[in-house]
């Protein structure tokens, strides 16, 4: 069936819609059934015409005719009289000429501190207003008046205010530090970072973020005091969500005005997550740094021949083969000589991830470093107690799942990593993730199960919150 297109004065051209009819029809008072049939009727009668092009005032002369011929002279007077859904309202200032956008000014309706849906009915309510009126055209001026008289005929003085005042909040919200400087402006992106720090999903931390930033322009604040906005964001956790998230969001909070920097340790055996866990970690505690052990295992290769140390040169899960070569062992090597075999690459490769760490020491830098070298018992350094080091080991306690991480891997890196290799020595790995977990328990070292990882990230900000809940009394202050 051809298309039948509808034409503007401005040379616009768009196909005919039966629902824009509808909607004009139902702007005049019209009940949906009548104007169902009305508009059903229009376009029969141009498709049997064989019209392939009508002006918008030719349709909307055909739609009064037909209303007239219907519902009688009064509808058809309203109809007549109004700004037809398919005909543009053009909006004028010193700039120039645009046709009205429900969208735009449902963007500064959330400016002024309206909900999304607040904000997209009022702007409906404009539009049918300006339509019913018959308006083919606006200063922007005048729209400006129009919609502060819905405001306020919808939502009182107070939101029509708001809503004038709109432009002076638009960046205008500023935080202070305690004492009044130094002034930085407002961000939701780094408020949602904050939330999800405590645990939220990046959806519901910007949604909660908007939300703050609404309440403070309905209040008018301009200024506030960061400490004033961390109290005002927990009250709205503790409110909406639960006592926990609030305590550990307040507790992140005051871990970033600790002196020291915060090392956190992730070990764990490969496919587990222990790079997804750093990453979420990293970017949720705002931590700029971010190293993996495999990075040092390759500079300490490219330093040291195979011959000199042949266990650095292989995985750490088949490290034992290079030992056994050395040794001039034969048969079945038995577990201990396999656990020896990681035990040695491990002590190398923890010689270069003390000196990263204690680098970060003397700078006060926060870093987070991963991987399977990052084993109890291999952690500590000289400047330790210079910083606030936090240890967890990753596991996978489920063999399914942690065979379908390599899986995933292969997938993703387009076979570059191939599981075959990974899959061929699954079970030394599980017996040096066993290994690592007996270490963890004996040196107190928490355990994350990464088989579901975002409970893993979850736990994980559990345990940095623990670590430094005894740091705070119960006003949020430091102790120390």
């Amino acid at each position: 069936m051809p298309e039948i297109y509808v034409t503007s004065p401005r040379g616009l051209r768009w196909p005919f819609s039966k629902g824009l009819v509808v909607e004009s029809l139902a702007n005049a008072g019209i009940e949906l059934k009548a104007a169902d049939e009305i508009a059903h009727a229009i376009e029969q009668a141009l498709r049997e015409s064989g019209i392939s092009e009508i002006s918008s005032e030719e349709l909307k002369t055909r739609m009064t005719a037909e209303v007239r011929s219907r519902l009688g002279e009064e509808a058809a007077r309203r109809l007549a009289g109004q700004t037809q859904s398919f005909e543009e309202i053009i909006v004028r200032d010193e700039y120039g000429e645009r046709p009205f956008s429900k969208g735009l000014l449902v963007r500064s309706l959330e400016e002024a501190g309206f909900s999304l849906k607040e904000a997209h009915e009022l702007a409906k309510r404009v539009e049918q207003e300006l339509r019913k009126a018959g308006r083919m055209a606006i200063k922007v001026d005048e729209l400006e008046d129009f919609v502060a008289r819905i405001v306020k005929d919808t939502y009182g003085k107070d939101a029509r205010r708001r809503y004038q005042r709109r432009l002076e909040y638009g960046g205008g919200i500023f935080v202070v530090e305690p004492g009044g400087e130094p002034r930085v402006p407002f961000s939701k992106g780094i408020l949602a970072q904050s939330l999800m720090a405590a645990g939220m999903s990046p959806d519901r931390a910007y949604r909660l973020a908007r939300e703050i930033e609404r309440e403070l322009i309905r209040q008018g604040r301009m200024v506030i005091d960061r400490d004033e906005l961390r109290q005002m964001v927990a009250e709205h956790l503790e409110r909406t969500i639960g006592e926990d998230v609030a305590e550990r969001y307040l507790v992140l909070r005051a871990v970033r005005r600790l002196e020291k920097p915060m090392h956190i340790l992730i070990g764990g055996v490969s496919g587990v997550g222990k790079s997804t866990l750093a990453a979420a970690l990293a970017y949720r505690l705002g931590i700029t740094r971010m190293t993996s052990s495999d990075s040092v295992r390759e500079i300490l290769r490219a330093t040291t021949t195979r011959d000199l140390v042949p266990t650095l040169h292989t995985s750490s899960f088949d490290a034992w083969r290079a030992l056994v070569e050395v040794l001039g062992l034969e048969g079945d090597p038995g577990d201990e000589v396999v656990l020896q075999g990681f035990r040695d690459q491990v002590a190398r490769v923890s010689v270069g991830i003390r000196a990263i760490q204690e680098r970060n020491a003397r700078e006060r830098t926060s870093v987070v470093i991963e991987g399977v070298h990052v084993v109890p018992g291999f952690l500590s350094h000289p400047l330790q107690s210079e910083v606030l080091q936090i240890p967890m080991l990753l596991v996978v306690r489920d063999e399914q799942v942690h065979r379908g991480r390599f899986k995933i891997r292969e997938r993703e890196t387009k076979g570059r990593r191939s599981m075959g290799r990974y899959l061929a020595n699954f079970a030394a790995m599980r017996m040096i993730q066993d290994h690592l977990e007996a270490l963890a328990g004996t040196m107190g070292v928490p355990v994350i199960a990464g088989d579901n990882l975002d409970k893993a990230i979850e736990k994980a900000l559990e345990v940095i919150t623990g670590r430094f809940h005894g740091l705070f009394s119960d006003r949020g202050e430091l102790e120390i």
